[in-house]
């Protein structure tokens, strides 16, 4: 009996690769995609308030539902690590993290938090990093917001957002346009 529920301790990440990462059409398998109306994204803050409410924005004009982490008052640091526990209890079908800073004081706690969602077989999504993690593995992918009309090869933010999600072949970085 103790041999059985082995399997069910197992990370749901896959082995060589980001949740939400595949990169090729080669490593695709055919499925049904998540409905837009099942999709909730969590966003968790790193303390740049501006680009959360832009981020909050565009998922609420692209009707995708999100719930927001933020900080909890200005003398606080945000502990990564609960806000990612709490929101896979949701369940949030992928995280949206903006500004992350892996050089930051905050390195270990994010790199934790990071693995929960890892282990939970959740997505991130990382928006405008300025140094994301080292390991490729802990995020779906980078999306870099460019003005409207600017850069050839931007996606709307929530086509690659759904990119991610659905695990559909998608550059690790991609240039998105807001609404």
């Amino acid at each position: 009996m103790a041999l059985s529920a082995v399997p069910a301790l197992a990370s749901c990440a896959p082995k060589n690769a980001a949740v939400g990462d595949t990169a090729t059409a080669a490593g695709h398998i055919n499925h049904d995609s998540v409905d837009k109306s099942d999709i909730l994204i969590g966003v968790v803050t790193t303390g740049d308030e501006e680009l959360d409410r832009t981020v909050l924005q565009t998922l609420q004009k692209a009707d995708i539902k999100a719930v927001y982490a933020p900080m909890p008052d200005r003398s606080t640091t945000l502990n990564p690590v609960q806000s990612f526990k709490d929101m896979t209890r949701r369940p949030v079908t992928a995280f949206v993290v903006d500004s992350l800073d892996m050089q930051g004081n905050q390195r270990n706690s994010w790199t934790e938090a990071l693995q929960v969602a890892r282990d939970a077989g959740i997505p991130v999504i990382l928006v405008n990093s300025a140094n994301p993690p080292k390991d490729a593995k802990t995020y779906a992918e980078i999306l870099r917001i460019v003005p409207t009309g600017q850069g050839n090869g931007t996606v709307p933010f929530d086509q690659a957002v759904q990119s991610a999600i659905n695990d559909n072949p998608h550059p690790k970085t991609i240039s998105v346009t807001l609404p």
